[in-house]
């Protein structure tokens, strides 16, 4: 008996052992992690900061015979702004969800106007890659939905733009709208290299940036798509991704007791696609 209780007891610090390795393991990773992302995002604000000074001082010393060029420069200074504007929205979001103040302002939102608004905003992005963009929305038939606006255009913003980021020069994102008796469902699909399956969770840690995935060594900071994830748990919403052929991400924003839906078709099905 005396045996049988030592033996026990040995199996219960070897199990502690290996609990506390574990943690000083994911400590030190969790360090180097907050280490390189104040790197990453020292560049990530440093490049845009640079630009809008130095754009600004070509404004500012145009010849009265130059001025016509100041438009195109004004053009680059608004789009490193929305870029940076971007990275702080990222930044307190998570700030404020890991302060645990995150809260839920519901409102009826136009959701074409998001998804056009962060298209228009990557419309330079988009072109220099010359890429292919697809969507089911339509101006004159607003698909409205009761949700929290900030947070809904954040996490669409961060998908978005990760797949025009990863996408291949001359290729495809679409973004597809649709709703039925459930809520809102939002498809976006791209033909970069998507995300290795044994990392889709650990893609969504705070910090974690994964070598040819969406978080890939083409920037970023590994941000965003912690955000993306503590949204979407907020709204009481999923996320579902494909990673078979590109990348193919789906958000499900369920109705609430308060939600209103738009007329859609009565299969709630994708349908009369646009191309901008």
């Amino acid at each position: 008996m005396k045996n049988n209780n030592t033996e026990l007891l040995m199996e219960q610090i070897d199990q502690m052992k290996s609990t506390i390795n574990d943690l000083n393991k994911k400590l030190t990773e969790s360090e180097s992690l907050k280490s390189n992302f104040i790197s990453n995002i020292m560049n990530e604000f440093y490049n845009p900061f640079s630009a809008i000074l130095s754009m600004s001082e070509i404004i500012i010393d145009l010849k009265p015979e130059d001025l016509a060029k100041a438009p195109e420069l004004a053009k680059t200074i608004h789009r490193e702004a929305s870029q940076l504007d971007f990275h702080l929205q990222n930044i307190f979001a998570a700030a404020t969800i890991e302060a645990g103040l995150a809260e839920i302002e519901v409102s009826e939102v136009n959701i074409n106007s998001i998804i056009e608004s962060i298209f228009a905003k990557a419309s330079v992005d988009i072109g220099k890659k010359a890429l292919r963009v697809v969507t089911n929305i339509h101006k004159e038939e607003p698909i409205l939905f009761k949700t929290d606006r900030m947070k809904l255009s954040l996490i669409l913003s961060n998908l978005i733009n990760n797949s025009i980021k990863y996408s291949p020069d001359g290729g495809e994102i679409k973004t597809l709208v649709s709703q039925d008796e459930n809520g809102l469902q939002i498809l976006i699909s791209d033909e970069g290299p998507g995300i290795p399956k044994k990392n889709i969770k650990e893609v969504f840690d705070r910090f974690t940036r994964i070598d040819t995935t969406i978080n890939s060594v083409k920037g970023g900071y590994g941000l965003g798509l912690s955000v993306v994830k503590s949204y979407l748990d907020l709204l009481n919403s999923t996320i579902d991704i494909d990673v078979e052929n590109g990348s193919k991400i789906e958000l499900k924003l369920p109705i609430s007791s308060e939600g209103l839906m738009a007329d859609v078709d009565d299969d709630g099905l994708f349908t009369d696609e646009e191309t901008f």
